[in-house]
């Protein structure tokens, strides 16, 4: 909601494409933006049969992703000022950590 009301889109707005379904789409986001999901999260989940391979953790069915770190997104697609961009991302990342554990609570 936050990153909606500073840019007008959604973080992440996953499609279904030839070959995926939308569930696969979001992960291929998050991952883009947050890198590389941890191998551990990602066999180890309840469903991590469906999305990743069972070897490596890496998406079963979208490959090549192109990882695209908040920071930039916020000035490459948003035009943020550096500055502003920087602040944005280090507030935010902190919300969108991998690890529920390690993740910033409301």
């Amino acid at each position: 909601m936050i990153f909606e009301m500073a840019t007008g889109d959604f973080l992440f707005e996953p499609k279904k494409g030839k070959g995926f379904d939308k569930d696969d789409d979001h992960l291929a986001q998050m991952m883009e933006l947050l890198g590389r999901m941890p191998k551990n999260m990602a066999l180890g989940g309840k469903h991590s049969r469906k999305f990743f391979d069972q070897k490596e953790g890496f998406l079963k069915r979208i490959r090549g992703l192109n990882y695209w770190p908040l920071k930039k997104v916020l000035i490459e697609k948003y035009k943020f000022k550096e500055h502003e961009a920087i602040s944005f991302a280090n507030f935010l990342e902190p919300m969108l950590e991998w690890d529920p554990d390690k993740r910033a609570s409301a």
